[in-house]
């Protein structure tokens, strides 16, 4: 389950046919549009009895969770509504609701576990609504304590639910319907992937309603590119070329709404690494970021890792998260562990995803910490061994 928020997503999102120069599942590659096939069931909710569902089983065609605390579980509701004047399409449609005292992660989901082919590309779809919104979003919307929002978590995770995502979580600030897209590859064909849809309390909670329509994922034949490198193309992966106190190309450090979170190159075993500091206290809506970008080919499959320690390890604190993946710009998708809960021990772990681009050319390949998800809690995190190789 994708928990925890990138504050860097809060910008509105452009559209991936106009990405794409074309309607869906046109791409950059010039193809004309290529024949695809629908598989969610009941993608429109018509079949869906209505009033509210309770938890299913993962083998229910859609899969309702609602996951929180026992004196607010009848609070997190998931229901089917008949009413054409609120539908997207059709006579029906699903509305997610939260209560504003919602503490931590407690939110609701509706999604369904698909077995995907590995020589496909897929575009996940589906249609938003927040309710409690205004008619038209603010002058300079953003994901700030200013700004009325409600926060949709619109992912696809491997391995039946337990492996990496692909996704994003997208801020609703006025109450239209918005269509929310993404596109990935399967990394794990043996196994289930799970597409869902949260609502996921704010960082200022508040009681929300979002409706939800015409969910639906698309399979669309892909070209697979020539990836002529081989081993890791990670630049400076181990940090060597970094100086005592900046960073230097091709690693690049932000931090967002202040210096709460702050970088340091060291060393440990006579290595150098970088450090990542939260500082106590930290609001939700302060974070930093280390990066590089990356070149990488459509339709190749890359074997990416990091190691990571806990510097400020405790046995009896919870473990610290760490946003961890690969992003694209251009249309705003994660995709990897994208929340990495850090193993409970104060030496190096290695950390490793599977990443199949669906787009060629410039990625992001980062590591966060940010005060959402980490409750204030001070965090010390060291980094090193970045690896991105192609698979063989």
């Amino acid at each position: 389950m994708k928990h925890t928020l990138i504050l860097l997503a809060a910008l509105p999102l452009a559209p991936l046919a106009a990405l794409h120069g074309g309607d869906l599942p046109v791409c950059k590659d010039g193809l004309p549009n290529r024949q695809t096939s629908q598989l969610m069931q009941d993608s429109s909710f018509e079949a869906c009895p209505s009033g509210a569902l309770a938890n299913t089983g993962a083998s229910a065609a859609w899969e309702v969770q609602r996951t929180g605390r026992e004196v607010i579980r009848d609070r997190l509701v998931v229901a089917c509504v008949e009413d054409k004047g609120k539908a997207n399409s059709g006579r029906k449609c699903l509305a997610l609701s939260i209560p504003k005292e919602t503490v931590g992660f407690e939110f609701v989901t509706v999604g369904q576990r698909l077995q995907l082919a590995a020589d496909k590309e897929f575009v996940a779809s589906v249609w938003v609504r927040w309710l409690g919104g205004p008619d038209e979003p603010p002058t300079g919307a953003s994901a700030t304590p200013a700004h009325r929002s409600a926060i949709v978590s619109f992912w696809a995770r491997h391995r039946n639910n337990k492996g990496a995502f692909a996704g994003r979580d997208v801020w609703l600030f006025d109450n239209r319907w918005h269509k929310l897209e993404f596109v990935f590859r399967e990394t794990d064909p043996d196994q289930r992937t799970f597409v869902y849809v949260s609502l996921l309390p704010n960082q200022k909670p508040a009681e929300t309603t979002v409706l939800v329509d015409d969910f639906e994922l698309a399979a669309a034949d892909a070209p697979v590119e020539t990836e002529s490198r081989s081993g890791n193309i990670v630049g400076d992966s181990g940090f060597e070329a970094q100086q005592a106190g900046r960073i230097v190309l091709p690693w690049r450090f932000a931090g967002r709404c202040g210096t709460n979170v702050s970088a340091s190159v060291g060393r440990t075993d006579g290595k150098p690494c970088v450090t990542l500091e939260l500082a106590k206290g930290t609001s939700n809506f302060k974070s930093g970021q280390l990066w590089q970008h990356l070149d990488l080919r459509r339709g190749v499959r890359y074997e990416i890792s990091c190691r990571m320690r806990w510097d400020s390890f405790a046995p009896d604190a919870p473990a610290p998260i760490v946003n961890y993946g690969i992003y694209h710009e251009a249309t705003r998708t994660w995709y990897g562990p994208v929340d990495q809960v850090l193993e409970k021990t104060a030496g190096w772990n290695a950390y490793r995803f599977a990443h199949i681009p669906p787009f060629a050319g410039q990625w992001k390949l980062y590591v966060q910490l940010k005060g959402w998800g980490n409750f204030g809690r001070a965090v010390n995190v060291s980094f090193d061994d970045f690896t991105c190789t192609p698979a063989k």
